[in-house]
């Protein structure tokens, strides 16, 4: 029988602590063994992890949005070796493409996707060959619902065409991944402006999403593949949601 990638005692690198699906990950990985670096943007939800996560969790201070901010923080990783990154931080927007301000255009791609080079860029330097990279994307990137997720889809899917050029690039040293989940039940669509009816609309057709556990889990499953084994990309939905 072919064994299974061990990640105990092993580092993790994941975006999005703080909550939702990044706050699941964490969880999930501490409870698989691994020690988590985990970044987040504001030092007192930060803090709040840390006490609740215990000492094989380090918070790293990083605001993906802000270039001094990244650059900073990746100062801050130190040597220890990365055996797996999560990128799953990111930014949500429901308007139109043709309505959307500049600046939040533009901050909406700096999160999702600059970013997110930078850091992989940062993080490849510590990550040792048999290391695995797990991008989250989305299915919107895939299959567009309506015209106002149309700058998050874009967004999410130049991380899809990112992630797939990073596979070619660091095969075979590192593998690499993408989850792309459907309706997931979690903060981020608190924080979307105008989503509020569209909300209520979805959660007629589609009564139950998934849970930010859920992808977790889905992610500790990508990474304990065995060593020969890629997921490359991994599609994740409620059972109602039929794209």
């Amino acid at each position: 029988m072919t064994s299974m990638t061990s990640l105990q005692n092993k580092t993790a690198l994941v975006t999005g602590v703080t909550s939702g699906i990044g706050a699941a990950t964490a969880r999930a990985l501490l409870e698989a063994g691994m020690r988590v670096i985990g970044v987040g943007r504001s030092a007192e939800r930060l803090a709040a992890s840390e006490r609740e996560l215990g000492a094989n969790f380090r918070p790293l201070l990083l605001d993906l949005a802000d270039a001094e901010s990244r650059r900073r923080g990746l100062a801050e990783l130190g040597p220890e070796a990365i055996a797996l990154l999560v990128n799953n931080a990111a930014e949500c927007v429901y308007e139109s493409a043709l309505e959307l301000p500049p600046e939040r255009l533009s901050r909406l791609f700096e999160i999702n996707v600059v970013g997110l080079v930078e850091l992989t860029r940062g993080a490849l330097a510590n990550m040792p060959a048999g290391a695995q990279i797990i991008n989250i994307s989305s299915v919107v990137a895939r299959h567009l619902p309506a015209a106002k997720f149309a700058p998050y889809a874009a967004s999410k899917a130049a991380l899809e065409c990112l992630t797939e050029a990073l596979r070619l690039e660091l095969h075979p040293r590192i593998r690499v991944s993408s989850i792309a989940p459907g309706l997931v039940d979690t903060p981020i669509y608190d924080k979307v402006q105008g989503f509020e009816r569209a909300r209520s609309k979805i959660k007629e057709q589609v009564p139950t999403w998934l849970s930010a556990e859920d992808i977790a889990s889905v992610v500790v499953w990508v990474a304990t593949r065995p060593p020969h084994v890629v997921i490359s990309e991994l599609c994740v939905l409620p059972s109602a949601q039929s794209r």
